[in-house]
């Protein structure tokens, strides 16, 4: 169960990573370009907040897909592990049988 609620908090957020994709740039430039419309800020300043913002984004994102990756990894190794043991058990069983019917 740990894996399934492990995935699907994955699966989360990258929904939510889709989602800052999508609006967090749109909403920067609306509130930039309102704010050098009014002179509230003028582009320099505009500009450096979005590369500070660019910056921060970017390094978070960084260490949640190392942190995914990792999990991935995890998680294809359990698989495989899992894969190997039931072809071995499918191999014993073949052989007992094999074994089962010559006997007979």
């Amino acid at each position: 169960m740990e894996i399934i609620e492990q995935t699907k908090r994955v699966e989360q957020q990258v929904e939510r990573w889709d989602l800052y994709a999508r609006i967090a740039p749109t909403v920067f430039l609306v509130i930039s370009v309102l704010c050098i419309s009014f002179g509230i800020i003028d582009f320099n300043v505009a500009f450096f907040i979005g590369i500070g913002l660019f910056a921060v984004t970017a390094v978070t994102w960084w260490f949640w897909t190392i942190y995914t990756i990792k999990h991935l990894v995890n998680t294809l190794n359990r698989a495989s592990t899992n894969l190997l043991e039931v072809r071995e058990e499918f191999t014993a069983i073949n052989k007992d049988i094999r074994d089962f019917k010559n006997e007979g």
